[in-house]
């Protein structure tokens, strides 16, 4: 019989301890590996749960925790991500990738200066990484800083001139600064890199939008749609487009497919009400507004909207009533005080409206529409020398302008300036031979100047041409015809 070697307690336990480290390394390799299966098909759970094993067995490599960040991205938690990206860093501080994705974490918790700084550091250490550049730019825009974000995304074109996303996130921020033929370049480079790309389509439409390029912004929305059909935004603005080419019908389809997919998007229903105000149901009209101010109280747009369409429904008070939230909303705004001064004055108020008309006067000082309205109103009130100032500045904007020289004429005319009045109305004349209260105007001038012949050859003018429409009348108020032809009679 073979006889054995007997061996200590201690060694024994020494020959049994020395394989552990070795199959720890590959227990460790193997659940490596098994993350990175799980990475590359999309499981970042799993990948995760194998990577924190292999860290768990003494694993201590900066790819190994930038691996595992990587997935903890993919599943949302940014935190772990930061963190492991912080402990690659650790390890290697020039691995310029764990900055840039630890920037993209920060820029997705809206940490938009921590994440310029860590893309900036990527950059530093490689002056050539074109995604830092990108995501450098998107941080900037987060910032509001769109001009830093397009030199951002410029230098990433120009690392990597085959970007569709470059092109169209610097057409954006060219969008929201109002460069817009320059967003439409972007955009249309961005399609050609990528023809499936969906929201180039959206951008460029929106950008024709801008342009009042309305058919083509009808083609790039309709593309976007056939590529999402469930991209309730691309109906919205395909919406716009429509209400812009006054094609009502096809707006409210439009409209009505985007409050399918989305019912709590208050815009579309504003917009719809907006569209049927068009095709003279006011009714449906308030009832859209009013959804949409359901959805969004401080809707200052829906509240104008509703506003405007019972002012022209006849219901002043409650135009009042939105108007006046409106600008509780907005803070003084010169057309929303000048919309509230025009239900005033149909009310009669005219004290109200002249102090709505000065406030909006005082923050638009060129507006015409303000500036004749206040000079009506000072003339009404008897104030013929802050009417004149006010008519006067009229002229000076509008100088070929047939009213502007009328309502000049007859302040000056009530002021006793008959010379200067019938210059004035003559001008007026000039401008619009038709003008029929200018020649009745201008004819009262005559007579009080003594001139009854030139008075009588402008009242016959006066009386042969048609009554103009309501809404061609001059603000001011009107002659007497009644009394104009019994004067004829005498």
């Amino acid at each position: 019989m073979r006889s054995f070697k007997k061996y200590s307690p201690l060694v024994i336990l020494v020959i049994l301890l020395c394989p552990l480290p070795l199959l720890a390394d590959r227990q460790a390799e193997e659940y490596i590996q098994r993350g990175k299966t799980a990475q590359r098909t999309g499981d970042h759970r799993t990948a995760v749960d194998y990577f924190t094993k292999a860290i768990r067995l003494g694993v201590s490599d900066p790819d190994l925790f930038f691996r595992r960040g990587l997935s903890y991205e993919k599943v949302g938690d940014n935190l772990q991500a930061i963190n492991d990206y912080s402990k690659a860093l650790q390890i290697d501080p020039k691995l310029a990738t764990a900055y840039n994705n630890r920037g993209s974490a920060y820029y997705r918790l809206g940490e938009f200066d921590k994440a310029v700084a860590d893309y900036s550091r990527a950059i530093e250490l490689n002056p050539s990484y074109a995604l830092a550049y990108y995501n450098r730019g998107n941080a900037f825009y987060g910032k509001g800083d769109r001009a830093r974000a397009i030199e951002d995304f410029s230098k990433a074109i120009a690392l990597n001139p085959k970007d569709p996303d470059a092109y169209n996130n610097r057409g954006w921020a060219f969008l929201q600064s109002k460069q817009i033929q320059k967003a439409a370049q972007d955009f249309d480079q961005a399609i050609r890199l990528n023809p499936s790309y969906t929201i180039a389509y959206y951008n460029r439409g929106n950008a024709r939008l801008q342009l009042g390029d309305y058919s083509a912004a009808v083609k790039d929305l309709s593309r976007a749609i056939e590529l999402d059909p469930q991209y309730y935004l691309a109906y919205f603005q395909r919406g716009n487009a429509y209400t812009n080419l006054e094609q009502w019908d096809k707006a409210i389809n439009d409209y009505n497919k985007t409050v399918t997919i989305n019912p709590t998007h208050a815009e579309s229903f504003n917009n719809r009400g907006w569209a049927y105000y068009n095709k003279g149901n006011n009714a449906q009209a308030i009832r859209d507004i009013s959804k949409a101010l359901t959805l969004k109280p401080n809707f200052v747009r829906a509240l104008v909207n509703r506003g405007w369409v019972y002012q022209k429904h006849g219901e002043c008070a409650r135009a009042i009533q939105d108007f006046s939230k409106a600008l509780e909303v907005e803070g003084k705004n010169p057309s929303i005080l000048e919309l509230r001064a025009q239900c005033y004055l149909e009310q009669g108020n005219l004290d109200l409206a002249m102090r709505d008309f000065e406030t909006s006067y005082n923050l638009e000082p060129d507006n015409p529409e303000v500036i004749t309205h206040l000079g009506c109103l000072k003339l009404q009130k008897g104030d013929l020398t802050a009417a004149i100032q006010f008519f006067q500045k009229l002229v000076q904007l509008l100088p070929d302008d047939s009213l502007s020289h009328y309502y000049l004429g007859v302040a000056l005319g009530k002021s006793g300036l008959f010379q200067k009045s019938i210059q004035e109305l003559t001008t007026s004349l000039e401008k619009d031979s038709q003008f029929r209260e200018a020649y009745l105007k201008r004819a009262i001038a005559y007579e009080f100047r003594g001139d009854s012949i030139r008075a009588k050859a402008d009242m016959e003018k006066a009386l042969s041409l048609p009554e103009p429409q309501p809404q061609l009348q001059p603000k001011d108020s009107l002659v007497n015809i009644a009394k104009v032809r019994e004067y004829m009679r005498r």
